[in-house]
């Protein structure tokens, strides 16, 4: 009699212990995802802490997948992609801004015809000025790693250097939630904004 319920036990134990593996292959699955996209936030704003900047994400990338690997250097390239995305959405914003106020100042003001060749060559010149705004941010040297930086304040201190790229950092460092005006944060006379509890549990 044992005999004959011995095979079956032994069935029933590995179909429960695969059904076990099963659900720990999923639970390991979803920490995965979990953290992949935790790391993604992490990366996205550390490039606008001035100590790490792409540094820390082609360190980090570099020990994931070995660095100069095809894997590496498509990660890379999917982060820059998406900061360059990032800044052309905010430069475009700008100039939508721009002409808007234009448009409204010139109102009462009669039109003055203006060569289509100084047109482009000022819509050039803005874009050339744009990108080296990101591009100097990113060859710029890192800020020195050995003390506590505030970062509101170096954006603040630093965004008539890089105003794109200030704009873009103020999305990513300001408290959402607040009465006060986004645009006071980097101005001269307002007020700079603290870090949130999850802005600093970002850097740490």
């Amino acid at each position: 009699m044992l005999a004959v319920f011995t095979p079956m036990v032994v069935v029933f134990l590995l179909i429960w212990l695969l059904f076990l593996l099963q659900w720990l292959l999923f639970f390991l699955l979803i920490c995965l995802l979990f953290l992949l996209v935790c790391f993604l936030i992490h990366s996205n704003a550390i490039i606008f802490d001035p100590r790490y900047k792409m540094g820390y994400i082609e360190w980090a990338f570099g020990e994931l997948y070995g660095e100069g690997s095809t894997r590496f250097r498509t990660e890379i390239k999917i982060v820059e992609e998406e900061l360059a995305a990032l800044y052309d959405k905010c430069v475009a914003q700008d100039k939508r801004a721009g002409n808007g106020e234009s448009s409204s100042s010139s109102a009462n003001i009669p039109s003055i015809p203006v060569q289509a060749g100084y047109e482009s060559f000022l819509s050039s010149r803005s874009t050339r000025i744009s990108k080296s705004d990101l591009r100097n941010y990113l060859e710029d040297e890192v800020a020195p790693r050995n003390k506590a930086l505030d970062l509101l304040g170096w954006w603040k201190d630093n965004a008539p250097r890089y105003p794109i790229m200030a704009k873009i950092a103020r999305r990513f460092l300001t408290i959402p939630a607040t009465s006060v005006s986004s645009e006071s944060t980097f101005s001269t006379t307002g007020r700079i904004l603290g870090m949130s509890t999850r802005t600093i549990e970002l850097w740490i």
